[in-house]
Protein backbone atom coordinates (compact mmCIF):
# COMPACT_ATOMS: atom_id res chain seq x y z
CA UNK A 1 0.00 0.00 0.00
CA UNK A 2 1.27 3.31 -0.98
CA UNK A 3 2.03 6.22 1.42
CA UNK A 4 -0.71 7.82 -0.08
CA UNK A 5 -3.30 5.57 1.05
CA UNK A 6 -2.15 5.41 4.26
CA UNK A 7 -3.98 8.13 6.51
CA UNK A 8 -2.77 8.63 9.90
CA UNK A 9 -3.26 10.99 12.59
CA UNK A 10 -0.31 11.88 15.34
CA UNK A 11 -1.72 12.57 18.86
CA UNK A 12 1.60 13.80 20.50
CA UNK A 13 0.22 15.04 24.14
CA UNK A 14 2.68 14.91 26.70
CA UNK A 15 5.08 17.72 27.66
CA UNK A 16 8.53 15.28 27.89
CA UNK A 17 11.04 16.85 29.95
CA UNK A 18 14.74 14.16 30.09
CA UNK A 19 17.53 14.32 32.03
CA UNK A 20 19.81 13.82 34.72
CA UNK A 21 17.68 15.56 38.07
CA UNK A 22 15.19 16.93 36.51
CA UNK A 23 12.43 15.84 38.76
CA UNK A 24 13.98 17.66 41.34
CA UNK A 25 14.92 20.74 39.02
CA UNK A 26 11.53 21.01 37.27
CA UNK A 27 8.58 19.14 39.00
CA UNK A 28 7.52 21.51 41.48
CA UNK A 29 7.21 24.20 38.97
CA UNK A 30 5.42 22.17 36.77
CA UNK A 31 2.89 21.41 39.26
CA UNK A 32 2.39 24.89 40.60
CA UNK A 33 1.40 25.69 37.60
CA UNK A 34 -1.58 23.79 37.31
CA UNK A 35 -2.84 25.71 40.28
CA UNK A 36 -4.31 22.77 42.20
CA UNK A 37 -4.88 22.35 46.01
CA UNK A 38 -3.32 18.67 46.81
CA UNK A 39 -1.43 16.26 44.97
CA UNK A 40 -2.09 12.53 45.20
CA UNK A 41 1.15 10.67 44.91
CA UNK A 42 0.82 6.98 43.15
CA UNK A 43 3.84 4.53 43.97
CA UNK A 44 4.09 1.30 45.75
CA UNK A 45 6.34 0.26 48.73
CA UNK A 46 9.42 -0.89 47.21
CA UNK A 47 10.06 2.92 45.88
CA UNK A 48 9.45 4.40 49.10
CA UNK A 49 11.56 1.81 50.59
CA UNK A 50 14.79 3.00 48.64
CA UNK A 51 14.22 6.09 48.93
CA UNK A 52 13.06 7.20 45.30
CA UNK A 53 9.85 8.67 46.35
CA UNK A 54 12.09 10.97 48.74
CA UNK A 55 13.23 12.44 45.48
CA UNK A 56 9.75 13.19 44.44
CA UNK A 57 8.53 14.15 47.97
CA UNK A 58 11.27 16.70 49.14
CA UNK A 59 10.56 19.28 46.36
CA UNK A 60 7.03 19.55 46.72
CA UNK A 61 7.65 20.09 50.65
CA UNK A 62 10.46 22.62 50.21
CA UNK A 63 7.71 24.15 47.39
CA UNK A 64 5.06 24.40 50.17
CA UNK A 65 2.88 21.73 47.94
CA UNK A 66 0.56 19.50 49.97
CA UNK A 67 0.76 15.95 48.94
CA UNK A 68 -0.37 12.31 50.12
CA UNK A 69 1.60 9.23 49.44
CA UNK A 70 -0.86 6.02 47.99
CA UNK A 71 1.67 3.39 48.15
CA UNK A 72 -0.71 0.27 47.63
CA UNK A 73 0.26 -0.60 44.18
CA UNK A 74 0.92 -3.99 43.16
CA UNK A 75 2.20 -5.70 40.42
CA UNK A 76 -0.42 -6.11 37.58
CA UNK A 77 -2.97 -4.26 39.20
CA UNK A 78 -6.31 -5.16 39.97
CA UNK A 79 -9.88 -2.75 39.05
CA UNK A 80 -10.56 -3.20 43.31
CA UNK A 81 -7.53 -2.06 44.17
CA UNK A 82 -8.23 0.77 41.71
CA UNK A 83 -11.24 1.15 43.10
CA UNK A 84 -9.58 1.65 46.95
CA UNK A 85 -6.74 3.99 45.91
CA UNK A 86 -10.43 6.10 44.01
CA UNK A 87 -12.09 6.01 48.08
CA UNK A 88 -8.26 7.52 49.00
CA UNK A 89 -7.90 9.90 46.85
CA UNK A 90 -11.68 11.05 47.30
CA UNK A 91 -11.17 10.89 51.36
CA UNK A 92 -7.63 13.10 50.71
CA UNK A 93 -9.41 15.62 48.36
CA UNK A 94 -6.92 15.24 46.35
CA UNK A 95 -6.79 17.26 42.62
CA UNK A 96 -3.55 16.39 40.69
CA UNK A 97 -2.16 12.78 40.73
CA UNK A 98 1.74 12.56 40.86
CA UNK A 99 2.63 8.71 39.39
CA UNK A 100 6.05 6.63 40.79
CA UNK A 101 7.46 3.69 39.14
CA UNK A 102 6.57 1.11 36.09
CA UNK A 103 4.06 0.25 34.38
CA UNK A 104 1.76 -1.11 37.04
CA UNK A 105 1.98 2.24 38.91
CA UNK A 106 1.50 4.30 36.18
CA UNK A 107 -1.12 2.16 34.37
CA UNK A 108 -2.61 2.27 38.06
CA UNK A 109 -2.81 5.87 38.13
CA UNK A 110 -4.21 6.39 35.27
CA UNK A 111 -7.23 4.07 35.83
CA UNK A 112 -7.54 5.61 39.34
CA UNK A 113 -7.74 8.97 37.18
CA UNK A 114 -10.84 7.65 35.49
CA UNK A 115 -12.51 6.29 38.29
CA UNK A 116 -12.32 9.34 40.75
CA UNK A 117 -13.67 11.19 37.72
CA UNK A 118 -16.38 8.74 36.09
CA UNK A 119 -19.18 6.91 38.32
CA UNK A 120 -19.50 3.85 38.23
CA UNK A 121 -16.90 0.86 38.46
CA UNK A 122 -13.47 1.49 36.42
CA UNK A 123 -13.92 -1.33 34.15
CA UNK A 124 -17.04 0.40 32.79
CA UNK A 125 -14.71 2.41 31.08
CA UNK A 126 -12.37 -0.42 29.29
CA UNK A 127 -12.10 -1.03 25.41
CA UNK A 128 -15.53 -0.83 23.58
CA UNK A 129 -17.66 -0.08 26.79
CA UNK A 130 -18.05 3.76 28.34
CA UNK A 131 -15.97 6.30 26.98
CA UNK A 132 -13.50 8.20 29.17
CA UNK A 133 -14.11 12.39 29.19
CA UNK A 134 -12.29 14.70 29.18
CA UNK A 135 -12.24 15.35 32.79
CA UNK A 136 -9.61 14.02 34.35
CA UNK A 137 -7.03 15.67 36.93
CA UNK A 138 -3.64 16.94 35.69
CA UNK A 139 -1.16 13.55 35.54
CA UNK A 140 2.55 14.12 35.61
CA UNK A 141 4.33 10.60 35.40
CA UNK A 142 7.50 9.73 36.80
CA UNK A 143 8.93 6.62 35.48
CA UNK A 144 11.56 4.55 37.12
CA UNK A 145 12.04 1.57 34.84
CA UNK A 146 13.32 1.40 32.06
CA UNK A 147 10.52 -0.73 29.83
CA UNK A 148 6.87 0.01 30.62
CA UNK A 149 6.51 3.39 28.24
CA UNK A 150 3.35 3.66 29.84
CA UNK A 151 4.17 6.88 30.71
CA UNK A 152 3.38 8.38 27.00
CA UNK A 153 0.43 6.19 25.64
CA UNK A 154 -3.44 6.53 26.02
CA UNK A 155 -3.60 3.08 27.83
CA UNK A 156 -4.18 1.82 31.21
CA UNK A 157 -3.89 -2.30 31.49
CA UNK A 158 -5.93 -3.49 34.26
CA UNK A 159 -6.44 -6.78 35.85
CA UNK A 160 -9.82 -8.26 35.91
CA UNK A 161 -9.12 -10.52 39.15
CA UNK A 162 -12.69 -12.44 38.72
CA UNK A 163 -12.25 -13.17 35.24
CA UNK A 164 -8.90 -14.23 35.21
CA UNK A 165 -7.88 -11.63 32.67
CA UNK A 166 -6.14 -7.79 31.77
CA UNK A 167 -8.78 -5.40 30.15
CA UNK A 168 -7.34 -1.96 28.51
CA UNK A 169 -8.84 1.61 28.73
CA UNK A 170 -8.02 3.49 25.97
CA UNK A 171 -8.18 6.83 25.41
CA UNK A 172 -6.06 10.38 24.73
CA UNK A 173 -7.56 11.67 27.86
CA UNK A 174 -5.58 9.54 30.18
CA UNK A 175 -1.60 10.61 28.16
CA UNK A 176 -0.17 11.97 31.75
CA UNK A 177 0.56 16.02 30.93
CA UNK A 178 3.55 15.64 32.34
CA UNK A 179 6.60 13.32 31.97
CA UNK A 180 9.86 13.23 33.94
CA UNK A 181 12.68 10.49 32.64
CA UNK A 182 15.13 11.08 35.03
CA UNK A 183 17.87 8.42 34.93
CA UNK A 184 19.47 8.62 38.08
CA UNK A 185 15.71 7.32 39.46
CA UNK A 186 16.51 4.24 37.82
CA UNK A 187 19.82 3.61 38.92
CA UNK A 188 19.13 1.46 42.00
CA UNK A 189 17.47 -1.13 39.83
CA UNK A 190 18.13 -4.99 39.98
CA UNK A 191 20.18 -6.64 37.87
CA UNK A 192 17.25 -8.88 36.28
CA UNK A 193 14.37 -6.32 36.84
CA UNK A 194 16.76 -4.18 33.86
CA UNK A 195 17.43 -7.20 31.79
CA UNK A 196 13.52 -8.02 31.71
CA UNK A 197 11.76 -4.21 31.37
CA UNK A 198 14.81 -3.46 29.01
CA UNK A 199 13.72 -6.26 26.86
CA UNK A 200 10.42 -4.92 27.17
CA UNK A 201 11.35 -2.03 25.34
CA UNK A 202 12.94 -3.82 22.16
CA UNK A 203 9.40 -5.98 22.30
CA UNK A 204 7.51 -2.43 22.18
CA UNK A 205 9.75 -0.98 19.50
CA UNK A 206 9.62 -3.87 17.29
CA UNK A 207 6.42 -4.38 17.32
CA UNK A 208 4.89 -0.84 16.57
CA UNK A 209 7.47 -0.88 13.99
CA UNK A 210 5.56 -4.09 12.36
CA UNK A 211 2.26 -3.33 13.31
CA UNK A 212 -0.53 -2.18 10.94
CA UNK A 213 -1.46 1.15 11.40
CA UNK A 214 2.85 2.10 11.07
CA UNK A 215 3.50 4.83 9.85
CA UNK A 216 6.81 7.38 8.59
CA UNK A 217 6.74 8.68 12.15
CA UNK A 218 5.93 5.92 14.12
CA UNK A 219 8.38 3.99 12.05
CA UNK A 220 11.65 6.66 12.82
CA UNK A 221 10.43 6.70 16.13
CA UNK A 222 10.51 2.73 16.79
CA UNK A 223 13.89 2.21 15.00
CA UNK A 224 15.73 4.63 16.96
CA UNK A 225 14.31 3.14 20.32
CA UNK A 226 15.72 -0.18 18.94
CA UNK A 227 19.00 1.08 17.74
CA UNK A 228 19.58 2.79 21.30
CA UNK A 229 18.54 -0.49 23.41
CA UNK A 230 21.29 -2.65 21.26
CA UNK A 231 23.39 -1.02 22.00
CA UNK A 232 23.28 0.03 25.47
CA UNK A 233 20.76 -2.35 27.32
CA UNK A 234 24.15 -4.99 27.18
CA UNK A 235 26.18 -2.41 28.66
CA UNK A 236 23.46 -0.94 31.31
CA UNK A 237 23.36 -4.85 32.36
CA UNK A 238 27.07 -5.43 33.08
CA UNK A 239 27.85 -2.41 34.22
CA UNK A 240 24.64 -1.08 36.41
CA UNK A 241 27.09 2.14 37.18
CA UNK A 242 27.14 3.44 33.26
CA UNK A 243 24.74 6.42 33.83
CA UNK A 244 25.14 7.16 30.01
CA UNK A 245 23.87 3.43 29.02
CA UNK A 246 21.24 3.51 31.36
CA UNK A 247 20.39 6.96 30.58
CA UNK A 248 19.49 5.85 26.42
CA UNK A 249 17.92 2.76 27.62
CA UNK A 250 15.38 4.85 29.71
CA UNK A 251 14.96 7.25 26.98
CA UNK A 252 14.13 4.30 24.65
CA UNK A 253 11.48 3.23 26.61
CA UNK A 254 9.60 6.38 26.48
CA UNK A 255 10.46 6.48 22.81
CA UNK A 256 9.14 3.16 22.37
CA UNK A 257 6.18 3.83 24.32
CA UNK A 258 5.27 6.72 21.85
CA UNK A 259 5.76 4.67 19.01
CA UNK A 260 3.25 1.74 19.71
CA UNK A 261 1.32 4.41 21.84
CA UNK A 262 0.30 5.95 17.84
CA UNK A 263 0.42 2.61 16.17
CA UNK A 264 -0.40 -0.25 17.99
CA UNK A 265 1.31 -3.34 19.87
CA UNK A 266 0.72 -6.68 18.42
CA UNK A 267 0.75 -11.06 19.66
CA UNK A 268 3.46 -10.36 21.58
CA UNK A 269 1.23 -8.22 23.91
CA UNK A 270 -1.58 -10.87 23.13
CA UNK A 271 -0.19 -14.06 24.51
CA UNK A 272 1.95 -12.54 27.37
CA UNK A 273 -1.36 -10.58 28.97
CA UNK A 274 -2.87 -14.22 29.87
CA UNK A 275 0.63 -15.01 31.55
CA UNK A 276 0.64 -11.94 33.75
CA UNK A 277 -3.26 -11.89 34.83
CA UNK A 278 -3.55 -16.03 35.27
CA UNK A 279 0.32 -16.97 36.18
CA UNK A 280 1.52 -13.26 37.95
CA UNK A 281 4.55 -13.33 35.42
CA UNK A 282 6.15 -9.57 35.05
CA UNK A 283 4.68 -8.49 31.88
CA UNK A 284 8.63 -7.52 30.35
CA UNK A 285 9.34 -10.68 31.07
CA UNK A 286 6.55 -12.71 29.82
CA UNK A 287 7.21 -10.17 26.50
CA UNK A 288 10.80 -11.49 26.37
CA UNK A 289 10.15 -15.20 26.76
CA UNK A 290 7.58 -14.73 24.11
CA UNK A 291 9.24 -12.18 21.58
CA UNK A 292 10.92 -14.75 19.90
CA UNK A 293 8.14 -17.02 18.63
CA UNK A 294 6.05 -14.05 17.75
CA UNK A 295 9.16 -13.22 15.15
CA UNK A 296 8.93 -16.59 13.37
CA UNK A 297 5.23 -16.43 13.31
CA UNK A 298 5.09 -12.94 11.79
CA UNK A 299 8.18 -12.99 9.52
CA UNK A 300 5.46 -13.81 6.56
CA UNK A 301 3.58 -10.89 6.76
CA UNK A 302 6.22 -8.17 6.32
CA UNK A 303 9.83 -9.69 5.85
CA UNK A 304 11.23 -6.27 4.56
CA UNK A 305 10.55 -4.89 7.70
CA UNK A 306 12.10 -7.65 9.62
CA UNK A 307 15.05 -7.68 7.47
CA UNK A 308 15.67 -3.79 8.67
CA UNK A 309 15.68 -5.11 12.05
CA UNK A 310 17.89 -7.79 11.66
CA UNK A 311 20.72 -5.61 9.91
CA UNK A 312 20.30 -3.69 13.10
CA UNK A 313 21.25 -6.45 14.83
CA UNK A 314 23.82 -7.56 12.29
CA UNK A 315 24.78 -5.06 9.69
CA UNK A 316 26.70 -7.54 7.38
CA UNK A 317 23.45 -8.92 6.16
CA UNK A 318 23.42 -6.12 4.39
CA UNK A 319 24.92 -8.43 1.95
CA UNK A 320 22.15 -10.69 2.00
CA UNK A 321 19.10 -10.88 0.52
CA UNK A 322 15.63 -9.78 2.29
CA UNK A 323 14.36 -13.16 2.69
CA UNK A 324 17.49 -14.41 4.19
CA UNK A 325 18.07 -11.54 6.55
CA UNK A 326 14.33 -11.46 7.94
CA UNK A 327 14.81 -15.23 8.52
CA UNK A 328 18.47 -14.48 10.35
CA UNK A 329 16.24 -12.08 12.96
CA UNK A 330 14.69 -14.60 15.03
CA UNK A 331 18.09 -16.44 16.44
CA UNK A 332 19.66 -13.04 16.39
CA UNK A 333 16.59 -12.03 18.76
CA UNK A 334 17.58 -15.42 21.34
CA UNK A 335 21.10 -14.55 21.29
CA UNK A 336 20.75 -10.84 22.77
CA UNK A 337 17.93 -12.02 24.95
CA UNK A 338 20.29 -14.95 25.96
CA UNK A 339 23.43 -12.45 26.69
CA UNK A 340 20.57 -11.12 29.39
CA UNK A 341 20.08 -14.37 30.82
CA UNK A 342 16.29 -14.04 29.81
CA UNK A 343 14.64 -17.67 29.97
CA UNK A 344 13.75 -18.83 27.05
CA UNK A 345 10.51 -20.53 28.45
CA UNK A 346 8.15 -20.26 31.33
CA UNK A 347 9.42 -23.39 32.71
CA UNK A 348 10.72 -22.04 35.41
CA UNK A 349 6.48 -21.20 36.80
CA UNK A 350 6.78 -25.41 38.20
CA UNK A 351 3.52 -25.70 36.44
CA UNK A 352 1.99 -28.52 34.75
CA UNK A 353 0.18 -26.55 32.06
CA UNK A 354 -2.77 -28.94 31.03
CA UNK A 355 -4.52 -28.94 27.55
CA UNK A 356 -7.53 -27.23 29.04
CA UNK A 357 -5.31 -24.62 30.68
CA UNK A 358 -3.35 -23.67 27.48
CA UNK A 359 -6.34 -23.31 25.28
CA UNK A 360 -7.49 -21.18 28.22
CA UNK A 361 -4.62 -19.10 27.46
CA UNK A 362 -5.52 -18.84 24.07
CA UNK A 363 -9.02 -17.69 24.27
CA UNK A 364 -7.90 -15.14 26.30
CA UNK A 365 -5.14 -14.04 23.90
CA UNK A 366 -7.94 -14.32 21.07
CA UNK A 367 -9.90 -11.51 22.92
CA UNK A 368 -6.86 -9.38 23.55
CA UNK A 369 -7.25 -6.09 21.56
CA UNK A 370 -3.48 -6.04 20.58
CA UNK A 371 -4.20 -8.76 18.25
CA UNK A 372 -5.72 -6.27 16.42
CA UNK A 373 -2.90 -4.36 15.11
CA UNK A 374 -0.39 -7.70 14.69
CA UNK A 375 0.90 -7.75 11.05
CA UNK A 376 -0.06 -11.49 11.01
CA UNK A 377 -3.75 -13.00 11.38
CA UNK A 378 -3.17 -15.81 14.42
CA UNK A 379 -5.81 -18.27 14.46
CA UNK A 380 -6.43 -20.06 18.02
CA UNK A 381 -4.66 -23.10 17.20
CA UNK A 382 -1.58 -21.02 15.99
CA UNK A 383 -1.76 -19.41 19.45
CA UNK A 384 -1.92 -22.64 21.12
CA UNK A 385 1.43 -23.68 18.62
CA UNK A 386 3.27 -20.83 20.09
CA UNK A 387 2.02 -21.24 23.37
CA UNK A 388 3.45 -24.92 23.58
CA UNK A 389 6.77 -23.39 22.20
CA UNK A 390 7.31 -21.31 25.03
CA UNK A 391 5.78 -23.37 28.25
CA UNK A 392 7.23 -26.71 29.62
CA UNK A 393 6.77 -29.90 27.72
CA UNK A 394 4.37 -31.05 31.01
CA UNK A 395 1.09 -31.37 29.08
CA UNK A 396 -0.94 -33.57 29.69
Amino acid sequence: MGLQNQPFNLGIQADLKFGLNIVQQELANSVKQVNGKKVFIVTDKGLIDSGVVDNVTNPLAEAGIDYYVFSDVQPNPTADSVMAGVEMYEKEAADMIVMIGGGSAIDFAKALAVGATHSGFVLDYTAGRKPIEDKLPPLFAIPTTIGTGSEVTRVSVITDAEAGRKLVLVSPNIIPKTVFVDPTLTLGLPRQHVAATGSDTLVHAIEAYVSLPANPFTDGIALQAIRMVMDHLPQTYAHAANVEARAQVHLASTLAGMAFSLSGLGLVHSLSHPMSARYGVPHGLANAIILPSILDHNLPANPKKYADVARMFDPKLVLESESKAAGSLMPLVRDFLSSLDIPESFSYLGVDFTEDKVEQLAEDAMNDTTALTNPRKAVKDDIIKIYNKVLPESIS
